[in-house]
């Protein structure tokens, strides 16, 4: 599937810097409680690394946990290699799609701000719990929120590019109801921080979905 990603575009500053300095950089309070909840593990799969901010926190506060990244763009993949040059082979060039090519399962999967960019989160929620042992995480900058009209989804902020908020009763059905093999909770943790001020969805909190298997 192709997508449509601006940042594949971006320059070698705004690759370095993006989403680690700023509003929603390393210390966001999505990330931090991103950290609590992988109390217990030993092991993460992050679905969409970027430039390795989350590698960057837990290896200052997790050093003991096995990491492995992803993520689909290329210069984000670079950057991290080249930020963390021991541990190159931490990251990654791959989609979420192909998650069954990756050998083992990791005790947690993390998918940070991921499924908002996606067509349909529901293949893609079943590809990262397939290879979560004991938790899947997702985090959202744009929360589900009941839609009128049984819409799926809400396009409204960026007609033709995939921004996406999906309705809130669809999706915490499919989480409940609709996963491969049922899960055993289902935790939600609301007001996990806003987005940059400078966007049209400033006003909007992180929610974190932790999908217990």
């Amino acid at each position: 599937m192709k997508v449509k990603e601006t940042w594949r575009h971006f320059t070698p500053a705004q690759v370095k810097d993006f989403l680690r300095v700023g509003h929603e950089g390393r210390d966001h309070p999505s990330r931090l409680r991103t950290i609590e909840l992988l109390e217990g593990m030993t092991s993460v799969l992050d679905v969409g690394c970027g430039t390795g901010v989350m590698f960057e926190l837990l290896r200052e506060r997790r050093p003991d946990i096995d990491y492995l990244g992803i993520d689909v763009t290329v210069q984000f993949v670079t950057a991290a290699r080249e930020r963390f040059p021991t541990d190159a082979t931490r990251f990654r060039e791959s989609s979420l799609y192909d998650l069954g090519r990756l050998p083992g399962v990791y005790d947690a999967v993390l998918c940070r701000h991921i499924l908002e960019h996606l067509p349909d989160w529901e293949p893609a929620v079943q590809c990262m719990y397939e290879r979560a042992g004991k938790k899947l995480i997702i985090v959202f900058y744009l929360a589900p929120r009941p839609l009128r009209f049984r819409r799926k989804r809400d396009e409204r902020f960026e007609p033709g590019f995939y921004t996406h908020t999906y309705d809130l009763g669809r999706f915490v059905e499919h989480l409940l109801n609709g996963l491969t093999p049922a899960p055993a909770e289902v935790r939600i943790h609301p007001r996990q921080g806003t987005s940059d001020p400078r966007f049209r969805w400033r006003d909007r909190e992180n929610i974190i979905y932790e999908v217990v298997r």
